[in-house]
């Protein structure tokens, strides 16, 4: 079934009318506060991002086999032509990050078109600012060579906690560094609006966020006078992320910061903004979480609860990691790899008697399904990389040094097992 979405004045034919600045919030207001009047390119571009981020969310995925969405989008632009010559490549970048099949359509709007944006030849870093260990330490490590640096963050309507997150880690890095770091924080959101309606029940996976945060952030860095290159700090786990076992692969497996989807949109953003030196540039591609915090100042470590990890912060009492989710699994065996043990987490799965559970239960689930997945890469030699190649096909990546990756994972397992085998329960497990 494909689901049909306008973006834009009218609501044609569509399964779904999304209007800016009616149900859909772009960002254009705090754009402009901060660097005055939009251009029509920049106006087109945020509508486009925050169409299809809102578009993710507002169609949720079935189960199983109906997991893949089908979305056709059509959107109202001045600059029709720019579009249209990104179009295809468009659609397989939303492809990749997704896993979704996308339609992109594109309706002329009159207006002044872009013909040519002007970009500055200043020297600096713009940083995508999520609240997370990867970019606090990207920050930090900018912030410690005396690179001038802008942190872009980008929030949904009332989610607080992450804004907090994100606040207080800015903040931090404030005081340790007596330094004014400037932080634009962009709100995108759907919403319902007078006639203008909008999904209570909204998908949670937010494939697409990236696709938008690369859109604002890209736009913040032309502003502000820099020349070409744009930081996605994540560590490889997570940049690479191949999936933990076969019933993870395709869309139940995040492709946010897949290697192919950077290069795609470094590809589309040089095209759409008129700058063929543009780059996205992810400094820890081939480091692992433990890597990437171990570049913290040991003063910056001990203050680490203030940024966070988990997807589900927001919904749990005391606003607490869960403690048994992906994401921190592999906080915390960073953190404690390089020593800081935090009281952080809604549950203590590493204490925790895990062959109690039964085998739905995600606590279980997520940490055997990890277990397995590093016991893979204990050792990774010319014998077995061949075998690891063929169970892992994600790594033939044009985008990837396959040695590297491999490397990385190795390294990935042998982090992971010396945080481990200090905890009796999970060696049970592990036998």
């Amino acid at each position: 079934m494909i689901t049909k979405i306008k973006v834009g004045g009218s609501s044609l034919s569509s399964d779904f009318h999304i209007s800016p600045g009616q149900n859909l919030y772009t960002g254009i207001k705090p754009f402009e506060e901060e660097f005055g009047s939009a251009n029509s390119l920049e106006n087109d571009l945020l509508n486009l991002a925050s169409g299809i981020y809102a578009s993710d969310l507002a169609v949720r995925r079935d189960e199983r086999e109906h997991y893949v969405r089908n979305i056709e989008l059509t959107v109202d632009v001045i600059n029709y032509h720019a579009f249209e010559r990104i179009r295809e490549k468009l659609e397989y970048a939303l492809f990749v990050v997704s896993r979704d099949n996308w339609t992109l359509k594109f309706t002329p709007l009159k207006g002044d078109s872009v013909s040519n944006l002007e970009w500055g030849n200043k020297e600096g870093a713009v940083l995508l600012f999520s609240g997370g260990i990867d970019s606090m330490c990207a920050a930090a490590d900018f912030l410690e060579r005396n690179i001038p640096l802008v942190l872009v963050s980008h929030n949904t309507q009332g989610n607080k906690i992450i804004d907090e997150c994100q606040e207080n880690v800015h903040s931090l890095l404030v005081s340790y560094y007596k330094k004014n770091i400037k932080h634009i924080h962009l709100k995108v959101f759907g919403r319902k609006h007078g006639e203008y309606d909008f999904p209570e029940e909204r998908e949670n996976t937010q494939r697409t966020r990236s696709f938008l945060f690369l859109s604002l952030a890209a736009l913040v860095t032309r502003r502000f006078g820099y020349n070409k290159v744009l930081f996605m700090a994540e560590n490889g786990q997570f940049a690479i992320h191949l999936p933990l076992n076969q019933a993870r692969v395709g869309p139940f497996s995040t492709h946010t910061a897949d290697p192919e989807f950077v290069e795609l949109m470094q590809d589309i953003l040089r095209t759409l903004l008129s700058n063929p030196d543009f780059q996205i540039f992810n400094p820890y591609l081939y480091k692992t979480k433990a890597e990437v915090f171990a570049i913290l100042p040991k003063k910056l470590q001990k203050e680490v609860y203030v940024s966070a990890s988990c997807w589900m912060i927001s919904r749990i009492p005391g606003n607490k990691h869960c403690g048994y989710c992906i994401p921190c699994i592999t906080r915390r065996i960073a953190l404690e790899y390089n020593d800081i043990n935090l009281n952080e987490y809604a549950h203590d799965i590493f204490r925790m008697d895990i062959e109690s559970l039964n085998e739905d239960d995600d606590k279980k689930r997520n940490l055997v399904d990890y277990l397995e997945f590093v016991s893979k890469f204990k050792k990774v030699t010319n014998i077995n990389k061949n075998e690891l190649m063929m169970e892992f096909p994600e790594l033939y990546n044009s985008a990837l040094d396959r040695d590297s990756a491999l490397k990385l994972y190795e390294r990935v397992a042998k982090q992971s097992f010396h945080v481990l085998k200090k905890y009796p329960q999970i060696q049970k497990i592990i036998g």
